[in-house]
């Protein structure tokens, strides 16, 4: 009975482990190849280039979590006229919140799900529904 206790016990700690979250340095290769897989696409469907001043980026396993928030040239705010989120913008209903969920596949870094201008906390159930480990959403 004592050993199945520590055998359980045991495997938590390597789940607890295996499902710890951190943080890339700023300027590492890791941290630039998370925020270059989240920023093209987006500068995409901006028509503009995007800078984020990043609030949270957490790496657990192969998941990562971005939380930004957006910037255009020379850190002046991100202009929507002329995308698809530009009616919301007129509207104030458009924050200038990012977030991504990113999953990492034969060592690049995609975007599985994302937030642009959300105005609650649009990633709350992204653990649950993709599967990644909720360390990443905690603040």
């Amino acid at each position: 009975m004592r050993l199945l206790a520590t055998l359980l016990l045991s495997l938590t700690a390597m789940n607890a482990i295996a499902q710890a979250a951190s943080t890339p340095d700023a300027g590492s290769p890791e941290r630039k190849a998370l925020l270059d897989a989240a920023r093209a696409p987006l500068e995409h469907r901006l028509h503009q280039p995007v800078l984020f001043a990043v609030d949270s980026l957490r790496i657990a396993d192969d998941w990562a979590f971005l939380r930004a928030h957006l910037q255009g040239a020379g850190g002046k705010p991100v202009d929507f006229a002329g995308t698809e989120f530009e009616e919301a913008a007129s509207h104030g209903a458009l924050s200038r919140v990012y977030a991504a969920l990113l999953e990492r596949k034969a060592g690049h870094w995609t975007i599985r799900a994302e937030a642009i201008g959300p105005t609650d906390p649009a990633w709350a159930a992204w653990a649950q529904t993709y599967g990644a480990p909720a360390a990443l959403f905690a603040d």
